[in-house]
């Protein structure tokens, strides 16, 4: 009847016990899933964040590039257009004869000189013949009135600036920006246009220099959508017409090329009919956060996976502590059992598994203490592997190990009742006790463990018997005293082993 309440009670209480775990449970694993869902929330947040952000500074720069080109696009324009001015005052004030064309001409050369951007500058007359030209030199017979800039201020009266589609140089050969001024007579008529034309090269070689990600543009327009220049260069793209292109139909911030979306800003060039338009790649521009993103979602998959496994853990360790807590006394049994197990392995030694010195102390002085009680004779012999340095230094540790595990097997065979003790007495020396045995039987057991190691023939070339052998030191005797503090018995049996060994080892010495 008491067992029964006692099971009862118990029961009771693992019945209360499971009703305050059960709520438990459902709290850890309610903060377990609000902590996984809050940092993929936070994460998706910031990658959200740091991404706007990443395309905001890709805008900026993009936007700085473009003004800073426009400035520089402004700033040769208006310089060629300076010089523009002052040709054309001076035509129209000091008039078309020769000394004072070759005032010009000086005049062009030196600004030449210090304008780098500059192909050439020129004068033509209302026929469109070459009066003067910053190369010094004389085209008889040359006539540009067929080109547009030059139509375009024979039909436009008034002496605004012209900046014309770009063209081939007839002097040079090469790619050139038109930017001129019309020339009038006293009475208003035509009378001629001044040019100065600008080297494509000149831009392209300052574009060229800039970063703006590998799949990034940049392009120089006039309003009409002639293309002036375009980075990366393409001579073939020269004077299209890119009003039909995505970039200049679509006016967003972005525009989709090639199935690649582009960030698109657009600066205009001063007051000239010129724009300069930066397209950067998205995808490269984020590509630096792409990689970034990458690694802090591992992070936090990483950290999910730990807070799960932590929280199952938890979860289990609830669920187990009832369980824990009724096999405690099974599980203290078995601690018990263990712990006597591990104080029995104390006692061996972990490469021969032999006894160990220590065990064999405590059996001595047991034994010592029982054969003085019952005056029997008791024996001890010392065992040592006869060269045994020369052997590691010749085979190396590894094969000392399993030579020393060989003799000490060869030990166990030699021993002729269970209550002998072979024991490992330190390095390559082992000890066997031999309970009431006489100096004969010593010898007798002796000569069994030569034989038994002299059957394995371990090769040992630094040995002068060319296999590993063994020296035995033997004593044995009726105890004098119960206690043997000097081990008397120790020293007999090695002082027999140095004698053994004096003797040429491979033999038993008493």
């Amino acid at each position: 009847m008491l067992q029964s309440q006692a099971g009862q009670a118990g029961q009771d209480r693992v019945d209360a016990l499971d009703g305050g775990r059960r709520p438990l449970k459902v709290v850890t694993i309610a903060l377990i899933v609000m902590a996984c869902l809050t940092s993929v929330a936070v994460m998706a947040w910031s990658g959200y964040h740091s991404r706007a952000l990443e395309l905001s500074g890709a805008s900026i720069s993009a936007s700085n590039t473009a003004h800073t080109l426009a400035n520089q696009a402004n700033s040769s324009f208006k310089m060629a257009d300076t010089v523009l001015v002052s040709l054309v005052d001076n035509v129209e004030v000091e008039g078309w004869s020769a000394a004072n064309m070759a005032r010009l001409r000086a005049l062009m050369m030196k600004h030449m000189a210090d304008m780098p951007a500059l192909q050439g500058l020129f004068i033509y007359d209302e026929n469109g013949r070459w009066i003067v030209n910053s190369a010094g030199a004389r085209f008889d017979g040359r006539n540009n009135s067929d080109r547009a800039y030059f139509q375009y201020h024979k039909q436009h009266p008034g002496q605004g600036v012209h900046v014309g589609g770009p063209i081939i140089g007839r002097t040079s050969g090469a790619w050139i920006i038109p930017v001129s001024r019309r020339i009038d007579h006293p009475d208003g008529s035509f009378a001629g246009v001044a040019l100065a034309t600008i080297k494509i090269d000149f831009f392209r070689t300052f574009y060229e220099g800039l970063d703006i990600g590998g799949d990034g543009r940049i392009l120089l327009t006039l309003d009409d959508g002639t293309l002036l220049l375009r980075v990366p260069f393409d001579t073939a793209s020269i004077g299209r017409d890119t009003r039909k292109d995505p970039v200049f139909r679509l006016r967003g911030r972005d525009a989709e090329i090639d199935g690649a979306t582009f960030i698109r800003t657009e600066s205009r060039v001063g007051d000239y009919p010129a724009r300069i338009t930066v397209l950067r790649s998205k995808d490269v521009a984020l590509r630096p956060w792409l990689h970034s993103a990458i690694l802090s979602y591992l992070a936090l998959f990483v950290l999910i996976a730990c807070l799960l496994l932590l929280g199952r853990r938890a979860v289990r360790q609830i669920g187990l502590r009832d369980q824990l807590q009724r096999d405690l006394l099974t599980t203290k049994a078995l601690l018990e059992t263990a712990n006597a197990s591990l104080s029995g392995m104390a006692y061996v030694d972990g490469l021969t598994e032999l006894f160990n010195r220590r065990y064999y102390e405590q059996t001595w002085e047991r034994e010592h203490r029982r054969a003085f009680r019952n005056r029997a004779s008791l024996a001890v012999l010392m065992i040592d592997v006869d060269h045994f340095k020369r052997y590691n230094d010749r085979y190396g540790h590894l094969a000392g190990d399993e030579c020393l595990k060989t003799v000490a097997q060869a030990m166990l065979r030699g021993l002729r009742r269970s209550g002998d003790l072979a024991a490992r007495y330190g390095g390559e020396e082992f000890v066997v006790l031999l309970p009431e045995t006489d100096l004969a039987g010593a010898r007798e057991v002796a000569e069994k463990i030569h034989a038994s190691v002299a059957a394995h023939a371990l090769r040992h070339e630094a040995s002068p018997l060319g296999v590993v052998t063994v020296s035995i030191g033997a004593y044995a005797a009726v105890p004098e005293q119960a206690d043997d503090p000097d081990r008397a018995f120790g020293a007999h049996a090695d002082a027999a082993l140095y004698r053994a060994k004096e003797a040429g080892r491979n033999r038993t010495a008493t």
